[in-house]
């Protein structure tokens, strides 16, 4: 039988595809493939170490998505991920959009994920996500994260969008989420459950997967922030930003 020669070059691309996943069929941690760990040292904030690493706005997100999956209780879940990608983008573009919207998301990326009081779980010095943020430690976990922080920034395929005004604008209303099984949750349902300003969705369809209302709960706004509202309501009842 002849016999084929494998070039170096390629060599090296099946021991790199061979490892990588070896690394995310164990979930384990591939140090070179993972982001430099960040310290949020004296009186540092974590939003001040990382402003001053002078990452990028995709590793920015990337890191959040990462930890918020984590937080979630379902942290090896593509599904998660992508969820938490596309809300954190749909509070960007809204604001984007609607300024007026800002004060309650955030501008830009930076602003939305360091907005007091959203995602406490990755940014708050006090979680015990934040160090998964500051250090992320599971490659498997990263690439899902980087995965779907990339697809978000994107604006393609967003699985949000689906009301008419939605459509019509290219902008989802699902800004707010809560996970029910994170070690952080404090009951079953969001302390915003009965707000007229926003409804519960239920279970969702991200790709090929439905997600679970237990695994995360989405809520769409009931009414579009005044300055990008026309006369009618999205839903009718509760009243934008």
């Amino acid at each position: 039988m002849p016999k084929f020669r494998t070039s170096p070059i390629a060599k090296a691309s099946i021991v790199t595809a061979i490892l990588l996943s070896a690394c995310l069929l164990r979930g384990s941690a591939c140090a070179e493939d993972l982001p430099a760990c960040l310290k949020a040292e004296g009186h540092a904030t974590i939003e001040q170490a990382l402003k001053h690493s002078g990452v990028s706005e995709e590793e920015a997100l990337t890191r959040l998505v990462y930890a918020e999956g984590i937080s979630t209780g379902c942290g090896d879940e593509a599904a998660v991920y992508e969820a938490i990608a596309w809300g954190v983008m749909n509070r960007v573009r809204l604001g984007e959009a609607c300024p007026p919207a800002q004060a309650t998301c955030g501008r830009g990326i930076m602003g939305v994920l360091f907005k007091q009081g959203q995602f406490n779980p990755a940014v708050s010095g006090k979680s015990p996500f934040s160090k998964e943020f500051l250090c992320p430690s599971s490659i498997s976990r990263w690439y899902r994260a980087g995965k779907a922080a990339r697809q978000a920034l994107s604006r393609r395929g967003n699985p949000f969008i689906q009301t008419p005004w939605e459509k019509e604008h290219g902008l989802s209303l699902v800004v707010n989420f809560y996970y029910p099984e994170s070690i952080q949750a404090k009951a079953p349902l969001a302390p915003w459950e009965n707000s007229p300003a926003l409804q519960y969705i239920g279970n969702f369809r991200i790709g090929d997967t439905l997600l679970s209302a237990q695994k995360i709960r989405f809520y769409r706004l009931t009414a579009p922030p005044r300055a990008c509202a026309r006369e009618k309501r999205i839903t009718g009842g509760g009243s934008g930003f």
